[in-house]
C-alpha cells in the first residue's frame, strides 16, 4: 500500500485483448508503481462502488464542473502519456496482481478510501478526492468501452460526456 503521505502521481487504464482484462497502473510521487489486473466481474463491482460514490459526492455534472477537476483536464491530465521512466519499485510485483476484493469508506475529509486486494497477499489503499474520483472513473469508462464489455451504469453516467 502506498505510504500514508505518498500521493498519486499518474493513473493509467489499458485493455489487454489477449487477457480480456483491464490493466490498472498507477504511480506515486515516490515513483512506486502499482499494477492491478481486473476482470469484467471485478470491474463491474468497482464501477458500482465508484458510481455510488459519485452520486454521494454530488453526481457527474457537479464533480465534472469542480474547478479542480476542470484544472486537471486543462493541464492535460487525460492526454499525458504514462511515464514509466521514473519507476523505482513495484510493491505488488512487476506482473501485478489480479484484483479480487474491494472495500470502501468515506474519509473525514470527504474523500473515498478505496482498498483493492487480490485473493491472497497485499493490495492497495487509495484516497480519491472528488476530482481524482472523477478522473479515475473516466479512465475506467474508457477502458470498458475499449473492452466492449457492455456493462450498464446509472442513467446519469450513461448520458455523461466522457473526456
Amino acid at each position: 500500500m502506498p505510504a500514508k503521505n505518498d500521493k498519486l502521481h499518474q493513473v493509467n487504464v489499458t485493455y489487454s485483448g489477449s487477457e480480456d482484462r483491464l490493466f490498472l497502473r498507477f504511480t506515486t510521487r515516490r515513483y512506486d508503481e502499482y499494477r492491478i489486473w481486473m476482470t469484467r466481474r471485478f470491474t463491474a463491482m468497482l464501477m458500482t462502488v465508484l458510481d455510488k460514490a459519485m452520486d454521494k459526492y454530488g453526481g457527474v455534472a457537479s464533480l465534472g464542473a469542480n474547478p479542480r477537476t476542470r484544472a486537471m483536464f486543462k493541464s492535460g491530465a487525460m492526454e499525458k502519456p504514462f511515464d514509466e521512466s521514473r519507476t523505482k519499485n513495484f510493491p505488488l510485483g512487476k506482473e501485478g496482481v489480479l484484483a479480487f476484493g474491494i472495500k470502501s469508506s468515506d474519509t473525514p475529509e470527504g474523500s473515498l478510501h478505496l482498498e483493492i486486494f487480490p485473493e491472497k497477499g497485499a493490495g492497495v489503499s487509495l484516497h480519491l478526492d472528488k476530482p481524482l474520483l472523477y478522473m479515475v472513473y473516466n479512465l475506467l469508462m474508457q477502458g470498458i468501452a475499449r473492452a466492449n464489455w457492455q456493462l450498464h451504469f446509472s442513467q446519469e453516467m450513461m448520458s455523461a460526456k466522457i473526456h
